[in-house]
């Protein structure tokens, strides 16, 4: 029971924050570059070739909101494992690039945009769990000083 709530919880929670900043993001980014009508989205090569015919600027929101989307949920693991160590929040991050991977290979990311979404997915998570760390730190020490 324990593993649960030290463990697989937090890696769920922070899981569920950055998908939803994530989805937020690309949702926003619908209105800017919206789907041509009659886009059968269950067609990968229909997808596909909708996502090749993308400007680099229609990436752009995607890449800010899966690197905030990665840095909350890495803040978010962080805190609910309460680990000082990278062990929970980086099963976050190997979460993310499983799903990153298999969402960029379906979609049809180029491959610098490919490179780029994997960098973000690996490296956010790890931004956030930093963040966390020093933001305790400095509160307990702010504390402390008080005391």
């Amino acid at each position: 029971m324990n593993f649960l709530k030290t463990k697989v919880w937090p890696v769920v929670g922070g899981f569920v924050v950055a998908a939803i900043i994530m989805l937020f993001f690309e949702w926003i980014n619908h209105f800017f570059f919206p789907k041509p009508a009659g886009l059968d989205v269950m067609d990968d090569a229909a997808v596909q070739a909708f996502t090749a015919s993308l400007p680099w600027t229609a990436y752009i929101l995607i890449f800010l909101g899966w690197a905030i989307g990665a840095f909350e949920g890495g803040c978010t693991t962080a805190w609910l494992s309460g680990e000082q160590k990278f062990r929970v929040t980086a099963a976050l991050a190997v979460l993310l690039l499983l799903v990153g991977i298999f969402d960029m290979y379906t979609i049809g990311f180029p491959p610098v945009a490919f490179v780029i979404g994997l960098l973000i997915l690996a490296i956010f998570p790890r931004l956030g769990h930093l963040a966390l760390l020093t933001f305790e730190a400095k509160k307990k020490a702010s504390i402390e000083s008080h005391v």
